[in-house]
């Protein structure tokens, strides 16, 4: 009797293979499957197209002028951030006032002219940890500044002098912001209300283009393609590194840039080149010719779109960049002088509030004092304490809104205690950052502009900065930085109030 056998045969698992790699590779037997759908998806459609070989362009560059006052600063070498953040007396460092107070106090004992013992003259005002100093000896700084006065021979100061020219302040104080104005062959780059902080072809506006018939430079140079990670490869059959997924970056209205790299990626490919352009820091860079060379020995004279640019300087032509100087990786010391600023709708006041002073800490300093006990009867029935107002902390300084040269602004004033059987004025503002230089001490000592403060508040801090300018020279600065706040600063006012105590 003949038999009938069946034949089945089934993919099945195999329960003892311990190594998952290789079914996460997805390996395919038949590469001409993967051709026939590159060939559907029209992925073998060509065009009869060259390459880019030879790039040829002509540029111009424009050197930026020093500020007024101060040509020691030049955009050509320093960096843009020290230019506009310097303030008069960076030079004197803490160690600086030190050294040059004992030098020239020990050479004036040794000429048999002791100093005078004047306050003026002694360290003060030092930042944390060399605040312990204060009092204990001369200020190089004063005395540098009293050596007229004084008749001071120069000699005794040794090499702790400061420089020529002092840097110009570029704060506003009343604007919480720098501001400043750079020539470059007659033009005006104009830098409007910097927050502090890096400065680059963004920060300024200039009034007008420069003279087209400047000579130029001409370059030739071979072009590459633009490389960036997760970019496409040029051949077939290279695998592009999956460590970057540039499709797992959801594009929103916060990743512009993000949006225009994917259309990149999908619609021009690996079509996109890049060639250097020579430039130098501190100058302008216009491209005013750029003729590229392709295969098939053709030339194309390449033009900026008229509408539309990522990188340009307004005011400037579309084939102008403004080129700074930069600090890169500067040393950031710590805060020395900290200021929040805002507006209290409760109390109809504008707050600024010192929280750090001298890089110490002054928030503990604010919490007012235990309230003194009101009087209770024997009966032991509980009593109420008269309050005229509640006390304002230390370091809290009001603004009230004024009319100051046709102006409104808001006007620094002072709080008083009247916890005491007289009103005492509270202390005036300790910081650099509540003072204008310019008010000479007199009514309104500092001022602010009422559309410098945010509904949220500003954040004002005050740090030195290290770094080198671009022929290795360290530059030291102080760098003043407003940030905006999360919450404005506020305080409880309550006037006549009767508060209960209960008996003891």
């Amino acid at each position: 009797m003949g038999q009938i056998y069946d034949s089945v045969h089934r993919l099945q698992a195999d329960p003892l293979q311990t190594d998952l790699a290789r079914g996460f590779t997805a390996e395919i037997a038949d590469p001409a499957w993967l051709l026939g759908r590159q060939w559907q998806l029209g992925e073998h459609k060509g065009e009869d197209a060259s390459s880019p070989v030879r790039v040829s362009y002509s540029s111009r560059r424009v050197p930026i002028d020093p500020l007024a006052g101060q040509p020691a600063l030049d955009p050509q070498t320093a960096p843009a951030e020290a230019i506009v953040e310097s303030e008069p007396g960076d030079w004197w460092t803490p160690g600086r006032r030190i050294l040059a107070g004992r030098a020239v106090e020990a050479a004036a004992q040794a000429a048999g002219a002791p100093l005078p013992d004047e306050e003026v003259l002694r360290l003060r005002a030092l930042p944390v940890p060399y605040g312990v100093l204060d009092g204990s000896g001369y200020d190089g700084q004063a005395l540098w500044g009293e050596r007229q006065r004084l008749q001071l021979d120069l000699s005794w100061f040794g090499s702790s002098r400061p420089p020529a020219s002092e840097p110009a302040d570029l704060w506003d104080p009343a604007e919480l912001s720098y501001s400043a104005v750079f020539t470059a062959d007659g033009v005006s780059l104009t830098l409007n209300r910097h927050d502090g902080g890096d400065l680059d072809w963004y920060s300024v506006d200039a009034d007008g283009g420069l003279d087209p018939g400047l000579a130029g430079t001409e370059q030739s140079l071979y072009p590459g393609r633009v490389r960036y990670p997760g970019a496409p490869l040029p051949r077939w059959w290279q695998i592009e590194d999956a460590k970057v997924d540039i499709g797992g970056y959801p594009p929103d209205r916060a990743h512009f840039s993000t949006l225009l790299l994917i259309d990149l990626i999908v619609n021009q490919s690996d079509d996109w080149f890049s060639f250097p352009v020579d430039a130098l820091a501190g100058h302008i860079v216009t491209l005013d010719t750029v003729v590229v060379h392709d295969s098939f020995g053709e030339d194309w004279t390449l033009a900026p779109p008229a509408d539309w640019s990522m990188f340009a300087t307004d005011g400037l032509e579309r084939n102008a960049l403004v080129v700074w100087a930069v600090a890169s990786t500067p040393l950031v010391g710590p805060i020395i002088d900290e200021v929040v600023i805002g507006i209290d709708e409760d109390a109809n006041l504008v707050w600024a509030v010192e929280q750090r002073l001298r890089g110490r800490s002054v928030v503990d300093d604010d919490d007012p004092p235990a309230e003194p006990p009101a009087v209770l009867d024997a009966s032991g029935r509980p009593g109420f304490a008269y309050r005229p107002m509640s006390r304002v902390p230390t370091h809290w300084h009001p603004y009230t809104l004024e009319e100051v040269d046709h102006r409104r602004r808001f006007v620094q004033g002072r709080a008083a205690d009247l916890s005491g059987p007289t009103a005492v004025l509270m202390p005036e503002a300790e910081s650099d950052l509540l003072i204008d230089p310019a008010s000479g001490g007199m009514h309104p000592t500092h001022q602010l502009e009422p559309a410098a403060i945010p509904q949220d508040g500003v954040r004002v801090e005050r740090r030195r900065i290290l770094a080198r300018a671009t022929d290795g020279s360290p530059v030291l600065w102080t760098q003043r930085r407003r940030q905006p706040m999360l919450t404005p600063p506020a305080l409880r006012l309550v006037f006549d109030a009767m508060e209960p105590v209960q008996p003891s």
